[in-house]
């Protein structure tokens, strides 16, 4: 048994070992009454009582389980047959109290194997005796032939009664089967006990053939099987350690590179350590022990999102919703996950949970639309962990939802999507399960993390120019001066264009981010308005955040999220930044720029804006070209030709 203090124990477990105690201690009185009332041969029923106490000494445990196996079973077993079932159980009960003594066993423990030893050996003495048809054998003697077979019954139904006891009582500590617990620790060790008993019988008719210092030929005996068995249960504990440390490791290194392809998920990263931690904690209330299934979980949570690999990094950071089409390609990551990852060979199924962690309730999901049972038990609890950490994070076309609107959603979905048990049981307990996200951040996350902050340093551009210090009005008027002339800078062109969008436009702060083919990059290059200082120098790779996902697909994002490109600093700022308007600069189908306006207040853009600045995108883009144009011209001494598309102060009507 497990050292767990009797009160932690869960109820039906209490129950059990009560039961075991009282009748073990009631079969102790009856047993120790019949050998006074009955007599037997006292100087030899010593001799075997001690012996049994003696060998009890020598106990090997159990490798992975709070069990222990004796060589003493073998006296206990020629006690029964010389001198009946009372006699066995006697001497096992006091065997048990020896040993609690000996390893400083708590009172519950001590009861319990007193109860379980006394209670295995008196019932399957009496089944032997009923079998046999006799009474015991000592002085008397009987063909050994015709002790074999209820002997080794005798032998079975000890061994089955008590490691089934043991079994039970470790399962409903632990909560799990104590068909599992007993297949998985005790099955093999029944060949065991049939060997004590073969050598019982071989001590039985040793002793009445010659006398009872035969006894003195078992010490050899003994300690071969003792250090056998040492031997060998060493072995397996070893085994078993390094199969635990090689699953260890196994583990986290798939947790590693697992975190390092949810980093490519710039709108979702750090999700599926939060989603591990929250599934096998809501597993667990589920009252799932098995290992292979948990560590299935656990190593599925971290993998479910595997096939988003080959999801175009367009779609999979797209910061907005989804068309059909692009629905359709997203769908794909379930079942090219599960391909991947069926090239390994899991020692748990992970593969199942992968495919099938979007299957619906109704069997409405995808990809193969299986319903209800049908979806494993993984898959169910994934997905509803899953959705309520998505509903409860921030995404690019909205901002997070209380715990109590995506509570509500997943009641809503309860029956249709999700397995009603586990809404339920998530609902009751997602305060205690679902984990803070700074205390479960990955080293991998850490590191991505830091490399991807984008870096806010002053522009070379903007920093030079002497008009920095101005106001916005004389700017302006410096700006178009400069334009008439021809020797319009970046900064000019920003400083016309957000003279004239701050009056029609909701923004806070505009930026421009130039295209650099050579890094297939963006850089904010220019700012205006609040702020401007702190958000120069962001960077993204096009196809990442915001700026990168509308230059790579040349399409307007209404309503994104700054923290996205500028980093979650800027929701601190007074007043912060909290929506975007972005659209891409075209010019001969080449991309040149992309210009980001930002409010302080969210949803802050409605489609009337996007169309606005979609109408002003075209000459934003020519004269920002003409900008290249002209510093190459200034190179070469080619003469300045005017841009037909240069940007012109227009009068704007909201």
């Amino acid at each position: 048994m497990s050292k767990t203090p009797p009160e932690s124990l869960p109820r039906p477990a209490q129950i059990f070992i009560a039961t075991i105690s009282t009748v073990g201690i009631s079969l102790g009185a009856y047993c120790l009454f019949s050998l006074f009332r009955e007599g037997i041969p006292r100087v030899e029923f010593l001799i075997f009582a001690t012996l049994t106490l003696l060998s009890g000494r020598f106990t090997l445990k159990i490798p992975s389980v709070e069990a222990h196996f004796s060589p003493s079973e073998m006296f206990v077993f020629a006690s029964v047959l010389l001198f009946g079932p009372e006699a066995g159980a006697i001497t096992l009960a006091a065997d048990s109290v020896l040993i609690a003594w000996q390893r400083n066993l708590t009172r519950v423990q001590t009861l319990f194997n007193f109860g379980n030893l006394a209670l295995s050996i008196w019932l399957s003495g009496q089944l032997f005796f009923l079998i046999v048809g006799g009474k015991p054998l000592f002085p008397d003697r009987a063909p050994s032939s015709a002790l074999i077979l209820p002997l080794l019954v005798l032998a079975g139904t000890y061994f089955l009664v008590n490691s089934g006891l043991t079994a039970t009582v470790i399962a409903l500590a632990k909560k799990r089967s104590p068909r599992a617990v007993w297949m998985e620790h005790f099955l093999w060790l029944g060949p065991g006990y049939a060997a004590g008993a073969c050598v019982a019988l071989l001590l039985v008719v040793a002793l009445q053939l010659v006398h009872f210092s035969a006894l003195t030929l078992l010490p050899p005996l003994l300690l071969i099987f003792y250090l056998t068995m040492r031997s060998s249960f060493g072995r397996v504990e070893d085994a078993k350690g390094h199969v635990a440390a090689l699953n260890r490791l196994y583990l986290s290194t798939v947790e590693t590179l697992a975190t390092a392809i949810d980093a490519k998920d710039e709108v979702t990263h750090g999700h599926i350590r939060r989603v591990q931690v929250a599934a096998l904690a809501l597993a667990r209330e589920l009252g799932i022990s098995d290992p292979p299934t948990l560590q299935a979980i656990e190593a599925a949570a971290l993998l479910h999102d595997t096939g988003k690999i080959a999801v175009p990094e367009h779609i999979l950071n797209k910061p907005g919703k989804l068309t059909p089409a692009e629905f359709e390609k997203m769908k794909l990551h379930a079942p090219i996950g599960a391909e991947i990852l069926s090239a390994i060979e899991f020692p748990y199924p992970v593969v199942p949970i992968v495919r099938h962690h979007h299957e619906n309730w109704d069997g409405t999901g995808y990809p193969d639309r299986i319903a209800g049972d049908a979806i494993p038990i993984g898959a169910r609890i994934l997905s509803v962990v899953d959705c309520f950490d998505a509903l409860t994070s921030d995404r690019p076309y909205r901002r997070r939802m209380s715990n109590a609107d995506a509570l509500a959603i997943l009641q809503e979905r309860r029956g249709k999507m999700y397995d009603p048990n586990i809404v339920d049981t998530f609902v009751r307990a997602y305060e205690r399960i679902m984990p803070d996200t700074e205390s479960i951040a990955h080293p991998v996350s850490r590191t991505l993390g830091a490399a991807r902050a984008p870096r806010i340093e002053p522009s070379d551009v903007a920093s030079a120019s002497p008009v920095e210090a101005a106001t916005s009005e004389v700017l302006a008027v410096a700006s178009l001066a400069r334009a008439i002339s021809g020797d319009a800078t970046l900064a000019d062109v920003g400083a016309l264009t957000w003279m004239m969008l701050r009056q029609v436009v909701p923004c806070t702060s505009m930026g421009i981010f130039l295209y650099d083919e050579s890094a297939d990059a963006v850089t904010l290059q220019y700012a205006d308005g609040i702020h401007a200082a702190s958000i120069r120098g962001a960077r993204r790779t096009l196809g990442s955040g915001v700026a990168g996902w509308s230059a790579a697909n040349r399409r307007f994002v209404l309503n994104g999220d700054p923290t996205i490109d500028l980093g979650p600093s800027i929701l601190s700022f007074a007043p912060p930044l909290r929506s975007s308007l972005t659209i891409p600069l075209v010019h001969d189908n080449a991309l040149i720029a992309v210009v980001s306006l930002y409010a302080s207040t969210p949803d802050a853009y409605t489609d009337d804006h996007a169309r606005l600045l979609t109408l002003l995108a075209p000459s934003l883009a020519t004269s920002i070209a003409s900008l290249g144009r002209a510093r190459t011209r200034m190179a070469t001494g080619e003469p300045r030709r005017a841009a037909s598309g240069e940007l012109r102060l227009v009068k704007v009507k909201s």
